[in-house]
């Protein structure tokens, strides 16, 4: 293969990669957190060290079969979490989320002031009631001192898809 014709495909390919959210995140995913350990990448170590639990933040509902719109990232819980720690914190999120899916691909997207922590797919598997649950867990260290905005979203690709119940459990530690 010439040398141009290879320099092209490999350009074209860093192109694609650069306007792709990350591996496994549906397109169009919000951008990847800025606080520390998370500016790279989604692989991120936990804190392997023991940290205090500071506060529990929890959002619990139902959708009532709340219709989804295909495409688009719907917010259906917030939580309004506070940092007391001069020297910063670290908040673990944890979600449960049920859905009929309408036989289409959906995710789990966790924000921390409108940045991405976590946000993949979760499935199609279904039975024959056509719900199915996903769970998505994420870990943010290096948050400064104050309040902070935590999302819960869901997305679809489908244009039946509506959600049931929910629970995003928010935990602030101080590292």
């Amino acid at each position: 293969m010439p040398v141009r014709i290879l320099a092209a495909v490999s350009l074209a390919a860093s192109a694609a990669v650069a306007f792709a959210g990350p591996a496994g995140s549906p397109k169009g995913a919000p951008p990847q957190s800025q606080y520390a350990g998370n500016a790279s990448s989604f692989a991120v170590a936990g804190p392997n060290t023991a940290e205090l639990l500071s506060s529990t933040y929890d959002a619990v509902g139902n959708g009532l079969s709340t219709s989804l719109p295909a495409f688009a990232f719907t917010t259906i819980a917030t939580n309004k979490v506070k940092c007391n720690h001069a020297h910063g914190c670290s908040f673990s999120i944890e979600t449960m989320a049920q859905m009929q899916t309408g036989g289409a691909d959906w995710a789990i997207c966790l924000l921390v002031d409108g940045a991405s922590v976590s946000c993949q797919y979760q499935g199609v598997q279904s039975g024959p009631s056509s719900f199915v649950v996903g769970n998505a867990r994420g870990w943010l260290s290096g948050i400064p001192q104050g309040f902070h905005t935590v999302d819960t979203q869901l997305y679809t690709e489908s244009n039946s898809a509506t959600y049931q119940y929910f629970q995003t459990d928010v935990r602030t530690y101080k590292p």
